[in-house]
C-alpha cells in the first residue's frame, strides 16, 4: 500500500509541483489549498504523513498540525514556511511537528527528508495493535499510553537541536531518555557526556563545566577541557540542572545563547557545537518564584519539556519492567527463574513504588540474587511498605489529625535522611526557618541526628 501523504499549500504552484513530485515518488497524495480544507481531509482519512504550511487561510498551520496528530498518532508531520523563526520553530516542535523546513527549498530535499523519515518510523501500526504490547525506546521498557506519549515527543524531539528538559521524580528515568534522545538524534556518533550537578560541590562545577587555565586555582597543575568541550559535536546531559548556583547559571546562560565560553582563569573565547538536555526532579517555575534560579536560564532550559510520569501511575508497565528485571539480573547467575507467582505479581502491583523504577529494579536484582525457589515468590519481594488489606483498615479507622501528623512525621524523616541530617539545608528544602523546624521535630518527636560523612559516601 502506497504511504498517504496530505499536502496543505495556499500557493498553488507549489502546490501542483510538490504534489507531482511526491506522486512520481510513490506517494498517494491528498492536496488542500486551505486550512479548512485540510481539516475536513483529516477528519475523513488516516495519513502516514503531512506537508503543513505554517501561514494558511481559513485555519493556520499549527491548528492543523493539532488536528493531524490527534488523528493519526504515529504520523510524521513536516512544516513549511517562509516566515521561519526560534519561535515558530519551537511552537512546531511542542505541538508534535517532526521536522521544519523554510521556503524556498529544493524539492529534492523535501523528498529524501520525508523518505528517511518514514524508513526510520517503519511499517505503520494497525490501530490498536501497540495497546497492550512492550514497547522500547533506548532502554526506556513500557506498555502505558501516559509512558508511549512521553516516548513518543522524545523520539520527535531527538531529531532537532532543540534545548530538552527533561522533568519527573527520582527514578523514573530521565537519565536513560536522555541517552535515547541522544541515540535517536544525528548526534549520535559523537559522545553524549553526562554532568550531575547536585554532586559536584558548587566551587568546582563551574570549571567542570568549562575547563581551567593551568594556574587558575590551587590545584590547577594544566589546562583542562571541561564537559562542554568534550561535549563538541555531541549532547550534554545536565543532570538535577536545578541544583546549579548563581556564578554557574549565568555562565551557562550565555554557553546556551551564544555557543561559547572562556575556561576558568583564561581569556581565549571557544565555540562549541552542543545539543544540551538538562533534568530536574524540581519544579523550575518554583526554583524562579523561590530566587533561586534565573527567569531567563528557565526559558533556555525548557525550550520543549517532557515529562516522566512515576510508576505508580502506569501500573501497566510494573510487571513487563519487573519480567525485563528478571531476565537482565537472573541470566548473568546461570539461574533459571520462570517468573513471578500470582501473588508475588499482586504484591508488585499493591506497592506504591515512591522509588520509581529504580526502585523496582533494585528489588528484582535483590529477590534475583537471593532466591532459591524456580519462581519468585512474596517473600522474595517482600518490599518495604506493602500495603495489606489490614494496613488499609487501620488507616482508615484512624482519626484524622493522627493521620496527618504521622504524614508530617515521615515526610520530615525522609527530607532529613536526604540531606544526611543537615538541618539548614531540610529547612531550605521545606521553605520554613530552622527554628520551625527544630519546633516540628519537637513536636513530632523526632531527634534526627546529622550523619557521619564516611555513612554519607556509603
Amino acid at each position: 500500500m502506497k504511504p498517504q501523504v496530505l499536502l496543505v499549500e495556499d500557493e498553488p504552484i507549489l502546490r501542483l509541483t510538490l504534489g507531482n513530485d511526491l506522486a512520481e515518488e510513490g506517494y498517494e497524495v491528498a492536496r488542500a489549498p486551505d486550512g479548512a480544507e485540510g481539516l475536513r481531509l483529516i477528519q475523513e482519512q488516516a495519513f502516514d504523513a503531512a506537508l503543513l504550511d505554517l501561514k494558511l487561510p481559513k485555519a493556520d498551520g499549527l491548528t492543523l498540525l493539532q488536528r493531524f496528530k490527534a488523528a493519526n498518532p504515529q504520523g510524521l508531520a513536516i512544516m513549511m514556511t517562509a516566515y521561519g523563526t526560534i519561535q515558530s520553530a519551537i511552537a512546531a516542535m511542542k505541538a508534535g511537528a517532526t521536522d521544519y523546513l523554510l521556503k524556498p527549498f529544493p524539492p529534492e530535499d523535501l523528498l529524501t527528508l520525508l523518505r528517511g523519515l518514514l524508513v526510520q518510523r517503519g511499517p505503520r501500526e494497525a490501530d490498536g495493535e501497540a495497546s497492550g504490547r512492550v514497547r522500547r525506546f533506548g532502554d526506556l521498557i513500557y506498555v502505558s499510553d501516559a509512558m508511549a506519549r512521553a516516548c513518543d515527543l522524545l523520539a520527535t524531539v531527538a531529531r532537532s537541536d532543540a534545548t530538552v528538559l527533561i522533568q519527573g521524580e527520582t527514578g523514573t528515568g530521565k537519565e536513560l531518555a536522555a541517552r535515547a534522545i541522544h541515540q535517536a538524534s544525528e548526534r549520535r556518533n559523537h559522545p553524549l557526556i553526562t554532568v550531575a550537578c547536585a554532586a559536584i560541590p558548587e566551587t568546582l562545577l563551574e570549571a567542570e563545566l568549562f575547563g581551567h587555565e593551568k594556574g587558575a586555582f590551587t590545584g590547577a597543575i594544566r589546562d583542562r577541557k571541561g564537559r562542554f568541550e568534550l561535549a563538541h559535536h555531541g549532547s550534554l546531559f545536565l543532570d538535577e540542572v536545578a541544583d546549579l548556583g548563581a556564578a554557574v547559571q549565568a555562565k551557562l546562560l550565555r554557553a546556551l545563547q551564544e555557543k561559547e565560553f572562556e575556561r576558568v582563569g583564561g581569556t581565549q573565547t571557544i565555540k562549541v557545537d552542543v545539543r544540551v538536555i538538562s533534568a530536574t526532579r524540581k519544579r523550575l517555575e518554583d526554583e524562579v518564584l523561590a530566587g533561586r534560579l534565573r527567569e531567563d536560564l528557565f526559558y533556555r532550559l525548557k525550550v520543549i519539556p517532557v515529562t516522566l510520569p512515576p510508576l505508580r501511575e502506569r501500573k501497566e508497565d510494573i510487571l513487563p519492567l519487573a519480567e525485563h528485571f528478571l531476565v537482565k539480573y537472573a541470566r548473568p547467575l546461570g539461574k533459571e527463574i520462570r517468573g513471578f507467582t500470582p501473588e508475588a505479581c499482586r504484591q508488585l502491583l499493591a506497592y506504591h513504588w515512591p522509588g520509581n523504577v529504580r526502585e523496582l529494579e533494585a528489588g528484582v536484582q535483590r529477590a534475583v540474587t537471593l532466591t532459591k525457589n524456580p519462581m519468585l515468590t512474596v517473600e522474595d519481594i517482600s518490599f518495604e511498605g506493602v500495603s495489606t488489606p489490614s494496613d488499609q483498615a487501620s488507616v482508615s479507622t484512624q482519626p484524622l489529625t493522627d493521620a496527618i501528623r504521622e504524614t508530617e512525621r515521615r515526610y520530615l524523616q525522609e527530607v532529613l535522611r536526604s540531606v544526611g541530617g543537615q538541618k539548614q539545608r531540610a529547612a531550605e528544602i521545606l521553605g520554613i526557618s530552622r527554628k520551625t523546624l527544630w519546633k516540628k521535630l519537637k513536636q513530632l518527636g523526632l531527634e534526627y541526628k546529622r550523619a557521619h560523612p564516611a555513612e554519607r559516601r556509603g
